[in-house]
């Protein structure tokens, strides 16, 4: 919030996250931060976690973030598995 530099960068990732997610096949669903912390949650639809990967160096989030991936499936989708 106070780094020039860093707010820029932030700026600029922000703007272009659309067009590089198309580009990815990346939607995002949710984006959210907890204002005081140095973290960004971002819920995401994409067809490959290469994709995701590649999403994120491309809007220029690993570049100075920590990225931390997660594959996940709706709770239900698992239990229709453990039913079979």
């Amino acid at each position: 919030m106070f780094n020039e530099e860093v707010k820029k960068k932030f700026r600029e990732a922000v703007r272009k996250r659309e067009e590089i997610g198309k580009k990815h096949k990346v939607e995002v669903l949710s984006a959210t931060s907890p204002v005081l912390e140095h973290f960004i949650f971002y819920v995401v639809e994409a067809p490959s976690y290469v994709a995701v990967e590649d999403y994120f160096k491309e809007i220029g989030f690993a570049f100075w973030n920590d990225i931390k991936l997660r594959q996940v499936q709706q709770v239900e989708e698992v239990l229709k598995k453990l039913e079979a």
